[in-house]
């Protein structure tokens, strides 16, 4: 398998779809949000409110080519809602809305590197008995919250609660002696298996528990016939090396860029 167009076309629509569950999850949990989206060519523009993290633009410019005229029709959707306009885009993207946003002075935020990995019946495992998945929101929320800010806040606390009840998605913690130290999500969808929201209280890193729930999941998702996972890492980092260790490799590095 090879880091070629159809395996970032297959990538970024997931990308695109998850972006879309977090908004209709959001609405559907908290109705009184003013959570919206709108597509931006084959991608999703996605709001959640003027702060989230999940406020991005995902999986635009993969299939059909980008008009100026959309970037016109997002750019509006997110200045009516006060929010900043945030793509996050593939090497494998249109080349004309790079050309596009550089002509409107986005600058570039961050990168990010997208590593995938095959799955096989050799990946089911004994499930680990220090992994368990909570049935209260709650209980995954505020660990995860900590390990994603270090504060637990009530936007941090609703973010999360997006997350845990997004579609087809599981979620993980690693507890110990009733305490939680760390936690990671599942989401299978078409045979794709999106290992994400990585989170480890800071005073139990570098204890191994990430690599323990990367091991789970991809026995999980082996289990539920998954011939392919996905995950994105900040480059260099320590998740980046630790999904390295469980045999993903890196496919493609994205860029956010911002409007000014």
């Amino acid at each position: 398998m090879h880091a070629d167009l159809p395996l970032a076309l297959r990538l970024e629509q997931a990308a695109a779809m998850v972006a879309q569950w977090s908004v209709t999850t959001h609405a559907r949990l908290y109705p009184q949000s003013a959570a919206a989206s709108i597509p931006c060519g084959s991608g999703t523009a996605a709001f959640l409110d003027e702060t989230s993290p999940l406020t991005q633009i995902k999986g635009a410019g993969m299939i059909a080519p980008t008009l100026e005229a959309d970037l016109d029709e997002v750019e509006a959707f997110y200045e009516e809602r006060m929010a900043p306009v945030t793509f996050v885009l593939s090497p494998f993207a249109d080349a004309a809305i790079f050309t596009y946003l550089s002509r409107r002075g986005y600058e570039i935020g961050a990168f990010e590197n997208t590593l995938f990995r095959p799955l096989s019946a050799a990946d089911i495992v004994d499930p680990d008995p220090d992994i368990l998945q909570p049935s209260d929101p709650g209980a995954w929320a505020a660990p995860l919250a900590e390990a994603f800010f270090d504060v637990v806040t009530p936007a941090a606390l609703e973010l999360c609660g997006t997350l845990y009840h997004l579609p087809h998605t599981e979620s993980f913690l690693v507890e110990h002696e009733g305490q939680a130290l760390a936690g990671a999500q599942l989401c299978c969808h078409e045979g794709l298996a999106l290992l994400q929201c990585d989170g480890t209280i800071r005073r139990y890193r570098r204890a191994g528990l990430q690599a323990k729930l990367i091991r789970e999941r991809l026995s999980r998702a082996a289990r539920a016939g998954c011939d392919l996972a996905t995950a994105d890492t900040e480059p260099g980092s320590a998740s980046q090396r630790n999904y390295e260790k469980q045999g993903f490799r890196l496919a493609y590095t994205k860029v956010t860029l911002l409007k000014p």
